[in-house]
């Protein structure tokens, strides 16, 4: 690779001069560091074997038969096999390549910062920036960073004293509910936090021209370390008693909780508790996701199966309809990660996999009914989740496994290379979720409130 015609270190002695112009230039610059030497959630394609080997094979066959004599095809062989392995790992960033792409990143990522600073790109004339400012921007953290506080029940109670404002989510709830002039029951209010999960990204192996191609796989996990079911909990209630508000403000009848003698459904399961959590894990295409399941305090849910809460009591559902009365399940849902995958197909088309899992709040799922009526069948979905903008977390690699760096997995390759088939890649990354305790539970709150409200909406 070309050498940089400027300094990679985060910040230069002579970045106070720099105007608008010359920032862009260098961002220009460092994003094509970045990407030539990007391969923290990415693996290229896999070894092919056979006929792939055939041109490392002869190039080396003519030396490798001079020096062995009869024992020159096993050598070129082999040979190949290490020069087809080179090849691979020329055609990946090297580790010169990889460490010069993190620092381009770094100074990339302080270069944006000044050039906000200096309103680069705004309405208004560049901005000169007073020594002060200037020393403002060079100490501040990354883009992105937040300062880590522990999420706990003190810290949510604190956090939630104030109240939040609603976001726009009206074009995206898909269904309404006829019940207005019906007593309307809240059978449960359900609330399911993501606490973990993992995104996949695959090649399949394939054989096509006498030439076979290896797979890949990248695995992305992330979990939050030490969920503290208590301050989940408190999060819960707020979000209740917010809903509560507006159902009663909207002037509906409604009363919270299943009627000591039961209704058209059992509430019979509890939802997490300090001593005893619920989790329920969710697989979506390429991704799946582990929920804390949350009830409000004294609440207790509807047990579920493979096709949902079921048919429910048919003698209770009749005698409900002639007493003008509608239960409902309130399903709410935040998720903490944004998932992205290049997805699966045949290695012989696709040249690697890509996945990532990043720090992205959003409340509501597309597989989750955000209300189920149980009498007249009515019911409410969202048909994206609805993002909520605001820095809450880092995801910080903790571990992980890399076959391309592993010895044992290179001789592996080699030798289903030398048995003429494609070597299999695997990648995986392991993360930590670091929560901003206060900003976590407002952004929640915020998301659970629009859905609230996107709830008594749909109420005709």
């Amino acid at each position: 690779m070309q050498s940089p015609v400027f300094a990679v270190d985060r910040v230069q002695g002579n970045d106070s001069a720099l105007n608008c112009e010359a920032i862009a230039k260098q961002q220009l610059e460092l994003k094509a560091l970045m990407d030539a030497g990007n391969t923290e959630r990415t693996l290229g394609t896999a070894a092919v074997g056979g006929a792939a080997d055939v041109g490392g094979q002869v190039a080396t066959a003519q030396v490798a038969s001079g020096l062995f004599g009869a024992f020159g095809g096993i050598a070129s062989k082999v040979a190949g096999a290490v020069a087809r392995g080179q090849a691979e790992k020329a055609v990946g960033p090297s580790p010169e390549a990889q460490a010069l792409a993190v620092k381009a990143a770094a100074r990339h990522d302080f270069l944006t910062q000044l050039a906000s600073a200096k309103n680069c790109g705004g309405s208004g004339a560049e901005k000169t920036l007073s020594l002060a400012e200037y020393q403002q921007v060079a100490m501040a953290p990354p883009l992105g960073q937040v300062q880590a506080k522990a999420l706990t029940s003190d810290v949510v109670v604190a956090a939630l004293q104030e109240p939040v404002d609603v976001l726009d989510i009206s074009s995206a709830m898909d269904g309404s509910l006829a019940v207005r002039n019906r007593t309307i029951v809240i059978t449960e209010y359900r609330v399911l936090f993501d606490v973990g999960g993992e995104v996949n990204a695959s090649t399949r192996g394939g054989y096509l021209l006498g030439t076979d191609y290896g797979s890949t796989r990248v695995t992305v996990k992330y979990k939050i370390p030490n969920v503290d079911v208590a301050a989940f909990q408190a999060i819960t209630d707020r979000a209740f008693e917010d809903f509560k508000a507006r159902m009663l403000a909207s002037g509906a009848n409604v009363r919270f909780g299943n009627p000591a003698e039961g209704g058209v459904y059992d509430t019979t399961e509890p939802g997490s508790s300090p001593d005893k959590p619920v989790y329920l894990t969710k697989k979506l295409g390429q991704s799946t996701r582990q929920y804390l399941v949350m009830a409000p305090t004294g609440m207790r849910l509807i047990p579920r199966g493979f096709t949902g809460i079921g048919a429910g009591n048919i003698g209770k559902r009749i005698e409900w309809s002639k007493a003008n009365t509608e239960g409902l399940s309130i399903t709410q849902t935040i998720q903490i990660a944004e998932h992205e995958s290049s997805g699966s197909g045949s290695s012989i088309f696709r040249r690697g996999s890509e996945a990532d899992a990043k720090s992205s709040l959003s409340a509501g799922a597309p597989d989750e009914l955000v209300v189920q009526s149980h009498v007249y069948g009515g019911v409410v979905r969202i048909k994206e989740p609805l993002p909520v903008p605001g820095a809450f977390a880092n995801f910080k690699a903790v571990g992980g496994f890399d076959s391309d760096k592993d010895t044992g997995m290179q001789v592996l390759g080699r030798l289903q290379n030398l048995a003429g088939m494609g070597a299999d890649k695997f990648k995986t990354v392991e993360q930590e979720v670091e929560l901003n305790g206060p900003a976590m539970a407002r952004l929640s709150l915020q998301g659970l409130a629009t859905l609230n409200k996107a709830v008594v909406d749909a109420i005709r």
